[in-house]
């Protein structure tokens, strides 16, 4: 299986990479981000791919899975929220409290649960969900990409060299 993954990473390069990485971030359930990070990093290294443009595709593929997700949640919230079911109340108070809370710490609260494993996938959602500003969501998602994503594919990139 290895040699596949491998070989695939070869052929197809940054756009096999970037389109991994894409499907990932946009909430299609696989294998721990972290894990395919740093296994791309290797395997990059492995097929002599340029450091810096795997820098910017990973990043971007972060960026861009990451707010498909917020924009699908930002439109479609108030959808989901017409096809509840009836004994779900929505707490009016405690969503524009949380609201505004998470909107008064200019976003902190986004780039600390986006750089925290296991919620990560669930902060576009929560972000589009909330109707937060997409200024603010897009200042501090690029943010954690870069240190997110970057660190674990350079983790990746230089642990096996030798």
């Amino acid at each position: 299986m290895t040699e596949i993954l491998h070989q695939y990473i070869i052929n197809y390069g940054y756009l096999a990479i970037f389109c991994i990485i894409l499907i990932q971030e946009a909430g299609v359930p696989g294998l721990p981000n972290e894990l395919v990070l740093f296994y791309f990093g290797y395997l990059a290294h492995q097929a002599n791919l340029a450091y810096p443009i795997l820098l910017i595709v990973v990043t971007t593929a972060d960026i861009l899975g990451s707010f498909f997700l917020y924009l699908l949640f930002y439109f479609g919230s108030e959808w989901l929220l017409k096809i509840k079911p009836s004994f779900f109340s929505k707490p009016i108070q405690k969503v524009a409290l949380l609201k505004a809370r998470i909107e008064n710490c200019q976003g902190r609260t986004i780039f600390f649960g986006k750089l925290t494993p296991f919620i990560r996938g669930y902060i576009p959602v929560a972000a589009g969900m909330l109707q937060m500003d997409p200024y603010i969501f897009g200042k501090n998602i690029s943010l954690t990409a870069f240190i997110w994503s970057g660190g674990w594919l350079t983790a990746g990139w230089y642990f096996f060299i030798a």
